[in-house]
């Protein structure tokens, strides 16, 4: 296209990429208050509605966060979290530098026969097999950004609830137990925060959020987790990667079995 052909760039969109770039040069630091639609007219010579426009922008990148009233703020950075990795949210944390932390909420031993079927389905349990359920509140630096609730076999992980439940399940299951995830079926639902969840995550209701079923699976592809958790999309930045399909002959079928089984969990 000739470059007098060139279509402009609107001028609320000018002026949040230029705030872009003073966030991203440290101009303006995490939690420094933006100036005032008033004061960003005047700076850049542009009526209160679009300095209003590029705000809003910014806002949806994340870049900003509304506190009270109309006032914007440099929002803290995204913590990023990888869906691929193996490795928990707890061990993901540690390495990028951030505390993690639990609460538990609920740490209890049910039958199955007590249960939804789809969850000892998933798990390949019978009626009168038995399962520990742990739901837990997850913090990063003491911020609460995740609620996991979770079910394992109590065959596979007899006393599971003797230890430490604050700390990394994963790490206490390949420790303890000698279990450790080598892959998982997945599946991602956006959706609001609803007044439970809210209550115990101590945050607004209808925050964005991102919910994710988790069938995990041994390296011998013995199911040993069934998850169904739900993260802040407002604090967390998701990951994954893809390599080749995902399997082929019995693996291929277990996969299969069990995005049948998560499938039927939302129906």
């Amino acid at each position: 296209m000739p470059e007098d052909d060139a279509v402009p760039i609107p001028r609320y969109r000018q002026v949040a990429e230029q705030l872009a770039k003073e966030i991203a040069e440290g101009a303006l630091p995490t939690e420094a208050r933006i100036a005032s639609e008033r004061e960003l007219a005047e700076r850049f010579g542009i009526s209160r509605m679009t300095a209003r426009a590029a705000i809003n922008i910014l806002v949806r990148r994340g870049l900003l966060s509304r506190r009270s009233g109309a006032r914007a703020y440099v929002a803290r950075p995204k913590i990023r979290f990888d869906l691929s990795s193996p490795e928990g949210l707890y061990r993901q944390l540690e390495h990028a530098g951030i505390k993690p932390g639990a609460k538990v909420i609920t740490a209890e031993k049910l039958p199955c026969e007590a249960l939804e079927p789809k969850i000892c389905q998933a798990l390949a349990l019978d009626d009168l097999d038995e399962v520990f359920h742990i739901v837990r509140l997850r913090t990063a630096d003491k911020e609460p950004i995740a609620v996991e609730d979770s079910y394992f076999p109590e065959r596979l992980f007899p006393d599971l609830l003797d230890f430490h439940l604050t700390e990394s399940i994963y790490g206490i299951l390949k420790k303890y137990f000698g279990v450790a995830p080598a892959k998982s079926v997945q599946e991602l639902e956006i959706s609001l925060l609803d007044a439970e969840w809210a209550h115990i995550m101590g945050v607004p209701v209808d925050l964005p959020t991102l919910e994710i079923r988790r069938v995990a699976f041994t390296e011998q592809g013995v199911p040993f987790e069934f998850a169904h958790d739900i993260y802040r999309g407002d604090r967390i930045l998701f990951t994954a990667r893809t390599a080749g399909t995902p399997g082929q002959g019995e693996d291929a079928v277990l996969w299969q079995q069990a995005l049948d089984n998560l499938h039927n969990g939302l129906a």
